[in-house]
C-alpha cells in the first residue's frame, strides 16, 4: 500500500464561525470569530466538507467545524479544485 499524495488548494480566506456541536436542547453551539483581514492559505483538500458561494466549511480538531469566507466565486473555486486533481461538477 503506497502513500497517497496530499492535495492542497490555495485560497484567500478569513475565519468566520466555529461550530462545536449541539447543546442538550439540540441547538447548535456556534462561536462568531472576530473580523479579520483575508489571508492566503494552503488548505488540505481532505479537510474541506463543502463549499458555497460565500463559505468553505472546514473540518477542524476537537470535532469542530469552521466556516471561512473566501475571495472569489464558487466557479473560480471549482477551477482551483480541478487544477488540484479533484473531480467536481
Amino acid at each position: 500500500m503506497g502513500e497517497e499524495a496530499m492535495a492542497y488548494v490555495t485560497a484567500e480566506i478569513r475565519a468566520s464561525k466555529v461550530y462545536h456541536g449541539y447543546d442538550e436542547a439540540r441547538r447548535p453551539i456556534i462561536d462568531d470569530l472576530p473580523s479579520s483581514e483575508f489571508v492566503e492559505k494552503m488548505i488540505k483538500i481532505s479537510r474541506i466538507l463543502s463549499v458555497t458561494e460565500n463559505y468553505i466549511f472546514i473540518e477542524c480538531p476537537h470535532n469542530t467545524v469552521q466556516t471561512w469566507e473566501y475571495k472569489g466565486t464558487l466557479d473560480e473555486f471549482r477551477i482551483k479544485m480541478r487544477q488540484a486533481g479533484i473531480s467536481v461538477e
